[in-house]
């Protein structure tokens, strides 16, 4: 008897605990934004109000981040460029921004006025394609790199100088800063990786040359750490040492994924995680804290929703929690996406369906015992007529 009613236990359990399974997003279709060309390069405002926008032919743009699928809240920004402008960066203050761009293009937008100007010392860069532009959190610097290999450190008060000690590399492919010390990294694509200490000195990391990297994010303010990723989803993990970045070290390689995807950037996304964009088009959540990965968007899931959207690029991801937000495609198409409940809500049935069951169980399992037990059955009849006597 004791086995039996040990099954019928063991039984409610498993029906009662649903399984665990990967968030899932419901996608919706923001309209599209019109430019000239592809778009290159995006950043969110500091506390997600607004998003500028720029690309090719010196286009930029801003929309607004709460409401991204609102043309009528969009700006369009004039350069007075007509080559490609590559990235864009908000000063940490949320106030201006700057925008690099081919033949030495270096702008500073002002978010009041929309105005757009050459910043201090543009033309000290004459020449070079500037591909990327980087703010440290302490808002007094920025840094620039250039496709040549070429790395400066950028004031308002100086402009922009040269760092001494820079790459000598022509595969310069992202450059972040942590979000809350004053530390950088560089990937390159073939040369491996490379810290910006607070000093502006740079360090190679040594036994990372070995991948080709294609992106980093240092996603988590309150880790002293960035994550670079790489040919075949590869993954590793820069330990940064903020006093001393020339100390800095790097983790083991690893492989977020074992399919056929190949990661084409990567956002920082709400909770201090990334969202690696992958292609077939598809996004897989990073979480340094507890070191593990899951897909947010699969690419089948994409063409699903719409089966030309799913055949570009994502530009970036914005949240505003975890699982609600927004991505864009170079070629301007906005996508919504918000969490799948209905799974949420099937599960909770299935546990409510799963526990009605289990209670049928065992009461069919206490009722074959007692049918089956004479000494049940004669206890039964005792207490019964005992219960009668004091009745009457």
């Amino acid at each position: 008897m004791r086995r039996l009613l040990a099954v019928a236990l063991v039984a409610l359990f498993v029906f009662a605990v649903p399984a665990a399974a990967a968030p899932a997003v419901v996608l919706s279709d923001g309209g599209a934004i019109e430019a000239p060309g592809a778009l290159l390069g995006i950043d969110v405002r500091p506390g997600g109000a607004a998003v500028l926008l720029v690309g090719e032919d010196g286009w930029a743009h801003r929309i607004d981040g709460v409401q991204p699928d609102r043309r009528d809240l969009d700006i369009e920004l004039g350069t007075g460029r007509n080559v490609d402008i590559n990235a864009v960066d908000w000063h940490p203050g949320g106030a201006t921004a700057l925008m690099v761009g081919d033949a030495g293009v270096l702008l500073r937008y002002v978010g009041d006025t929309h105005a757009i100007t050459n910043a201090n010392g543009s033309n000290l860069l004459m020449g070079r394609d500037l591909i990327d532009v980087a703010w440290r959190p302490g808002a007094d610097v920025a840094y620039i790199a250039s496709q040549d290999g070429g790395l400066w450190r950028f004031a308002e008060g100086t402009g922009p100088v040269m760092l001494e000690d820079g790459l000598e590399t022509e595969d310069i492919v992202d450059l972040e800063c942590h979000r809350s010390a004053n530390v950088c990294v560089v990937a390159t694509s073939q040369d491996g990786l490379a810290v910006i200490g607070r000093s502006h000195e740079v360090t190679w990391l040594t036994g990372t040359s070995t991948t080709t990297w294609s992106g980093i994010t240092c996603a988590d303010p309150t880790l002293n750490e960035c994550t670079a990723f790489g040919l075949g989803l590869s993954t590793m993990t820069i330990m940064l040492d903020t006093e001393t970045a020339a100390r800095s070290a790097t983790g083991p390689l690893r492989n977020l994924k074992s399919i056929g995807s190949e990661m084409g950037g990567a956002s920082v996304a709400a909770g201090g995680t990334t969202l690696v964009h992958i292609s077939p088009l598809g996004l897989i959540r990073h979480d340094p804290v507890a070191d593990e990965a899951y897909e947010h968007l699969g690419p089948d899931q994409a063409v699903a929703f719409d089966a030309q959207i799913a055949g570009r690029s994502i530009l970036g991801v914005w949240e505003s929690d975890v699982g609600t937000g927004w991505f864009l495609t170079t070629d301007g198409d906005l996508v919504g996406m918000v969490p799948d409940t209905s799974d949420q809500q099937s599960t909770v049935l299935e546990t409510v369906a799963g526990i009605a069951v289990a209670v049928a169980l065992i009461g069919s399992i206490i009722g074959l015992i007692f049918m089956n037990s004479p000494k049940l059955q004669a206890a039964y009849i005792r207490r019964r007529n005992a219960r009668r006597s004091r009745q009457r």
